[in-house]
């Protein structure tokens, strides 16, 4: 009996996902761990796995196709049920409407900005628009935009006018509200779908995440001093950076903190058992989080190695399923910029992210003497539901002791 092969969820935040490339054909055999196709989501392009064997049967999404997390995607078989007439099961995602070819387009996108009062010309007209060919999720969002369906270009099966059409209409609405205040060079680009998430999870924080923040300085000379030594023993690959003694440091701090290790969800808390640290990585036009998985377990030999491999993988594009989610903490370093400090925005539903400053040589007092030590800023900005003021201040300041006493993060 043919089996479904449904999207897969590739990272924390998708809600969907986008069928690039078919690895296999129908009437081709498939065996576990095959690779079957190449999937992009919104944070990256990754590829999918069968986890089935057999003969694929049927391909539902066709390549530029989309589909709701959970929708069948392909079926995979037995030879004699190649041409058969299968029926699949709806797509599991809440909210999301099938399409002609049996994608299914969902709401989790984030709406496009279209906060200026649109042009008398974009007014919907209800009696043109009920003769376009549109999906019930396009005809919604046009209608909530006030936007003329006749006037949208259809790029769904014959000409079928799509949720992407919408938003990119909504876009242009926007640009074209006062042409005149763009200067005639400026180019307009439309959202990546890694970019469009972006917007909607930073916006989804700052707007519903009540923020605090807390800095103190850290003395790192010792932990310089401490990483020269280790550099000078251990092999080219082994060598850490600043950025593996704080994801260290953090993890055996949050250990201590189960407030900084939680999230608040569903109007409850919950309290992670592992540090998963999220490490922030800048992408062209935009930024990942790959989770560095047990932080807390690992020595610092081995959670370094495991770091660089992660962060390169991220940089080349060639992330893994589950290299994006499962995080409980984040970590953010802008220090190689020459940043003293900043503060960074909480990645929901973790209840905390730390930002990393540069370090730099500062004049200090230490015992009534004025001396020269290499300094860096450390800040968190946390969520107020879950983590307060005194706990948070306790749980840096363990991270800063950790820190200043850096062989206790070789333990």
């Amino acid at each position: 009996m043919a089996r479904e092969v449904p999207m897969p969820r590739l990272s924390d935040t998708m809600e969907e996902g986008k069928v690039l490339q078919w690895y296999k054909q129908v009437g081709d055999d498939v065996k576990k761990g095959e690779l079957l196709a190449e999937i992009e989501t919104d944070k990256a392009v990754m590829d999918l796995e069968s986890v089935e064997e057999g003969t694929l049967v049927q391909i539902l999404v066709a390549e530029g196709g989309s589909a709701a997390l959970g929708a069948p995607i392909a079926l995979v078989g037995e030879e004699s049920e190649l041409g058969q007439d299968i029926a699949v099961s709806a797509p599991s995602a809440p909210d999301s409407e099938p399409n002609e070819t049996g994608t299914a387009e969902t709401d989790g996108s984030p709406p496009p900005t279209t906060t200026a009062p649109q042009p008398a010309e974009t007014a919907a007209t209800p009696a043109a628009s009920s003769r376009v060919k549109a999906s019930p999720l396009a005809r919604r969002l046009a209608a909530e935009q006030g936007l003329d369906l006749a006037a949208i270009k259809g790029t769904g099966p014959g000409g079928r006018i799509v949720k992407d059409d919408v938003e990119k209409a909504a876009r242009d609405v926007v640009v074209a509200e006062d042409p005149a205040a763009l200067p005639s060079s400026s180019e307009v680009a439309s959202l990546s779908r890694m970019q469009a998430t972006i917007v909607r999870r930073m916006l989804e924080s700052k707007t519903t995440v009540p923020h605090f923040y807390l800095t103190l300085e850290v003395d790192m000379s010792a932990a310089k001093a401490m990483r020269a030594e280790v550099n000078a023993a251990w092999s080219k690959e082994e060598h850490i950076s600043f950025n593996d003694l704080v994801i260290r440091a953090t993890a055996m701090s949050l250990m201590r903190h189960p407030d900084a290790n939680g999230s608040y969800q569903d109007g409850g808390f919950v309290y992670h058992k592992e540090a998963n640290i999220g490490i922030a990585v800048a992408v062209p036009n935009g930024l990942l989080v790959p989770v560095l998985k047990n932080c807390d377990t690992k020595p610092l030999r081995q959670l370094t190695v495991e770091a660089k491999v992660l962060v390169e993988r991220t940089r080349e594009g060639k992330n893994r399923p589950g290299d994006l989610e499962g995080g409980t903490f984040t970590v953010s370093n802008l220090g190689m910029f020459g940043v003293r400090d900043f503060y960074a925005i909480v990645n929901p539903p973790q209840s905390a992210i730390i930002a990393v400053g540069g370090i730099e040589p500062r004049p200090v007092v230490r015992d009534g003497e004025i001396v020269v030590r290499d300094i860096m800023y450390l800040s968190i900005s946390a969520d107020h539901r879950i983590l307060y003021g005194a706990p948070a201040a306790e749980f840096l300041r363990d991270l800063k002791n950790l820190l200043e006493n850096p062989y206790n993060l070789l333990i």
